[in-house]
């Protein structure tokens, strides 16, 4: 009887360790692991236009992710409307707008590849030249303002400027960790691209580009870029 009981008890311990070995297992081990399906999905981040004082800069948000991205970007504008793409050409479905919300959306919505023209609020082919009095001297496409870069970035943009010299350099707490200069490809009266890669280490910076005076070098048409090097 003894041994009976013996057995019996033995049995049961294995029996309780086996379900404990199951139970206990680390979650996606083993060849059936599946994806968490409440794990968080990241953020969509995209880049708007918006005028301020008359002028336009791109600025960086956050939206839920979506494969409607030019609908969401026109959210983030403020603008509730649906939006079709077809032959280069974004339609959206918005009747009335002032002029300084249309250019907001022109620009935002031409930044992606499939984008070159806009139909909104009565008005079709629009495109950025349509909206060349709100852009400023010196406008930087990239880095948007608020965006998190790479060690190595680049800085891109436009400018209409005295023999299309554009300085580009990186600020961090006042000190000037590099400045380099940089030639657009017009020079005032014309507008001219300009793009130039930079270096810097990990933290909170400042992209500032200006146009050196003629004068005395001063600091012209500077724009200010906040960006954030990534670790």
């Amino acid at each position: 009887m003894r041994t009976f009981i013996a057995v019996i008890a033995i049995a049961l311990a294995v029996a309780a360790a086996g379900c404990g070995s199951r139970s206990g297992a680390p979650a996606g081990t083993g060849t059936g692991a599946t994806t968490n399906p409440h794990m968080a999905v990241p953020p969509l981040t995209l880049t708007i236009y918006v005028t301020s004082s008359g002028t336009l800069a791109p600025k960086v948000v956050h939206v839920p992710q979506t494969r409607a991205v030019a609908a969401a970007a026109l959210r983030a504008l403020g603008v509730d409307a649906p939006v079709t793409i077809a032959s280069g050409t974004a339609t959206v479905a918005l009747d009335n707008a002032p002029d300084d919300q249309v250019a907001e959306i022109v620009y935002t919505l031409t930044q992606f590849p499939t984008v070159q023209r806009v139909n909104v609020a009565g008005r079709t082919g629009l495109t950025r030249d349509d909206f060349a009095h709100y852009v400023p001297p010196i406008l930087v496409d990239a880095p948007a303002a608020g965006s998190t870069v790479a060690r190595t970035f680049t800085v891109s943009g436009t400018a209409s400027v005295f023999e299309a010299t554009v300085v580009v350099q990186l600020v961090r707490d006042g000190e000037v960790l590099s400045k380099q200069t940089v030639t657009a490809s017009e020079g005032a009266p014309a507008r001219g691209t300009y793009s130039t890669s930079v270096h810097a280490t990990p933290g909170a910076l400042t992209v500032e580009v200006f146009a050196p005076s003629a004068e005395d070098g001063s600091q012209q048409h500077e724009v200010d870029v906040p960006v954030t090097v990534a670790p």
